[in-house]
C-alpha cells in the first residue's frame, strides 16, 4: 500500500514539475516577446499569465515572481551579446587591439539596436534578490577580454587596465543608447570607442596616483 501511494505521490510530483517546465518555456518565449518590442514595463503577472494560458498562481510557482520572468529574458540576452562578443574576439589573424576594437563596436551596436533588451538587462528596477547567474556572466564578458589578451593574472596591471577599459566602454555605450551625451550623436560617439581602446593598451598602470 505505502509503495502505491509514493508511486502515486510521484507521478503527481513529476506531473507538477513538467507542467512547470512548460510554464517556464512558454512564458520566457511569450515574455521575451512582450520585452523586445514594448519594453519591460509591458509585463505583468496578470497578463502575463493570460498570454500563457494559466493562472497568476502557476506563473508566479514557475517564476517565483515577475522579477524571475524578466531574469529569464535578461540570461537570453545576455547570452545573445556573449556570443557576439566571442565571435568579435575570435578572429585570431587579427591584432589584440583590432579585435577589442571589433569587441566594443558589438557591445556599442547591441545597445542600440536591441534597445529594450539593454534596458532591461541595465535599468529593470530588480525588488527580489538579485540573480548570481547575471553577476557570474557579467564577470564572464571581463574574462573573455582577459583570454582574448592572454592575461591570467586577474589582479595584475593588464587585467586592471582590461577592466577599466570595458568600464569606459559600458560608459559611453550606456549614454549613447540613453541619448544623454549632449551635442554628441550615437553615430559619433561610436567612433571613439577606438580612442578608449588605444589609449587603455597606452596607459601605464604600474603606479597609480593616490
Amino acid at each position: 500500500m505505502n509503495d502505491v501511494r509514493q508511486m502515486t505521490e510521484g507521478n503527481v510530483a513529476s506531473r507538477r514539475d513538467r507542467n512547470l517546465k512548460a510554464i517556464r518555456q512558454k512564458g520566457g518565449d511569450i515574455a521575451e516577446e512582450m520585452l523586445v518590442s514594448q519594453g519591460f514595463e509591458a509585463l505583468t503577472a496578470r497578463g502575463l499569465a493570460k498570454a500563457i494560458g494559466c493562472s497568476v498562481g502557476a506563473l508566479y510557482n514557475a517564476f517565483g515572481h515577475i522579477d524571475g520572468v524578466v531574469r529569464e529574458v535578461n540570461l537570453r540576452s545576455a547570452r545573445m551579446l556573449e556570443t557576439a562578443l566571442r565571435a568579435a574576439l575570435a578572429q585570431e589573424a587579427q591584432s589584440l587591439e583590432v579585435r577589442l576594437i571589433a569587441s566594443a563596436r558589438t557591445y556599442f551596436d547591441f545597445a542600440l539596436t536591441e534597445q529594450e533588451r539593454w534596458r532591461a538587462l541595465f535599468d529593470y528596477p530588480v525588488r527580489t534578490i538579485p540573480d548570481g547567474r547575471m553577476f557570474a556572466l557579467q564577470d564572464e564578458l571581463v574574462a573573455m577580454l582577459r583570454d582574448a589578451a592572454g592575461v591570467t593574472d586577474a589582479e595584475s596591471p593588464q587585467a586592471v587596465r582590461l577592466t577599466l577599459l570595458w568600464a569606459s566602454v559600458h560608459g559611453l555605450t550606456s549614454l549613447s543608447a540613453r541619448g544623454n551625451i549632449s551635442g554628441l550623436e550615437a553615430s559619433e560617439a561610436r567612433k571613439y570607442l577606438s580612442v578608449l581602446v588605444r589609449s587603455a593598451l597606452d596607459a601605464d598602470l604600474s603606479a597609480p596616483e593616490n
